[in-house]
């Protein structure tokens, strides 16, 4: 709510200023550079579970992971094929990090079916998202200083994670540490929203955005199994809008 909060806020401030705007800008340029900060406010929540052999028997374990919403920092440079017409290619990042939680049942090395259930969690683990984007716009005029522009087009999102890929038991013991290995793909989808841009003169201005931007893919966590992870997804910012 607060996020949300402040992005309406910060979007009443650059209509405002819109609003109170005297001179025009009466030409569009052909390229444009927008550099945002905003926030992926979204999170998802990672769960495995699997199973290793332990003195002759089998240890089950079951892990959970959230990764938080968090900042992300945008940048996007297109060229406005005709006034309405244009087509650009951007660049997105995120990071986040959190703590495994989890548990694991353990046999015992000396008698058969007696199984210990044990912490696993505790360890901390990040991810990162690095998307690359195409665009294709469709630019709408309000004023001679306001524009919006609605896009569409598919995103690529390189997702790096750490997850627990199995459980070690030292030797002996009933006792049980997370293995934790990272993992990464691609996550093909869409990138689809808007943009609205406000020109304080014919070369820069300010701007927001709200967009949907990301796919999903699965990482393997261990033999066979994997786990379906969410790159991107529902974001908004706001930043400067230059002309050239």
């Amino acid at each position: 709510m607060k996020t949300t909060s402040l992005f309406l806020v910060l979007t009443g401030l650059v209509l405002t200023a819109a609003t109170e705007a005297t001179a025009q800008v009466s030409e569009r340029t052909k390229y444009y550079l927008n550099i945002n900060v905003g926030v992926q406010p979204a999170s998802q929540t990672l769960d495995s579970t699997f199973t290793v052999p332990v003195y002759s028997q089998t240890a089950a374990a079951a892990t959970n992971q959230v990764v938080g919403g968090e900042p992300i920092f945008d940048i996007a440079g297109g060229y406005r094929v005709r006034q309405n017409i244009g087509i650009a290619l951007g660049f997105s990042s995120m990071s986040s990090s959190g703590t495994i939680a989890g548990t694991a049942s353990v046999p015992s090395p000396l008698f058969f079916n007696q199984y210990k259930t044990v912490d696993i969690g505790g360890q901390s683990f990040n991810r990162t998202d690095r998307d690359v984007y195409v665009i294709f716009m469709w630019y709408v005029p309000v004023t001679n200083r306001i524009e919006i522009a609605l896009f569409a087009g598919p995103t690529f999102t390189h997702v790096k994670q750490d997850l627990v890929t199995s459980v070690a038991v030292p030797a002996g013991t009933q006792n049980a540490v997370a293995v934790v290995e990272s993992r990464s793909g691609t996550a093909g989808g869409a990138n689809v929203g808007f943009d609205a841009s406000y020109l304080f003169t014919k070369f820069y201005g300010a701007g927001i955005f709200v967009r949907y931007n990301g796919g999903s893919t699965d990482l393997a966590t261990t033999g066979d199994s994997t786990v379906n992870v969410k790159g991107g997804g529902f974001q908004m910012g706001i930043g400067a809008r230059l002309r050239f």
